[in-house]
């Protein structure tokens, strides 16, 4: 058998491979060392923060632990014990026969007297319109 040479752009095509190999690795360097520093602060960063997560929890523990120990102390000294007496002589003390009803602060005519709401808004920019810097009561006009 007789050996083939080979084609003229398989020639040309491993040529350019073993040139295009070949080429220098251009790199900057301060490229290089400024991703490096923000990889290094980046995971310095998370430590600390990382450390000070920790920190806190573990302070938070105690003081949480502390109060709840104290407060075990405080109620196991009066568990059991009697309410304490009053003094000989004093009046017992007052108590309410029904609970008092809740009702609203100022009656329904003064919540929804237009009239009356501006008379007050008069009256109080009248007493604090000197000592707080707020409009003189006499440029006021009701809208």
């Amino acid at each position: 058998m007789i050996a083939k040479l080979p084609s003229p752009v398989l020639i040309w095509l491993l040529a350019l491979l073993a040139l295009s190999g070949c080429e220098p690795d251009v790199t900057d360097s301060s490229m290089v060392m400024e991703e490096r520093f923000q990889d290094r602060t980046q995971a310095l960063t998370a430590k600390i923060m990382n450390d000070c997560h920790k920190d806190v929890l573990e302070a938070a523990t105690l003081r949480a632990d502390s109060l709840l120990i104290n407060r075990a102390r405080r109620m196991q000294r009066i568990e059991g014990r009697p309410p304490r007496p009053n003094r000989p002589g004093a009046p017992p003390p007052k108590a309410l026969s029904a609970p008092l009803p809740l009702r609203p602060l100022f009656p329904f005519e003064i919540r929804y007297d237009t009239l009356l709401q501006q008379q007050l808004l008069r009256d109080s920019l009248r007493s604090d319109s000197i000592s707080r810097g707020l409009p003189d009561v006499n440029s006021f006009s009701p809208e």
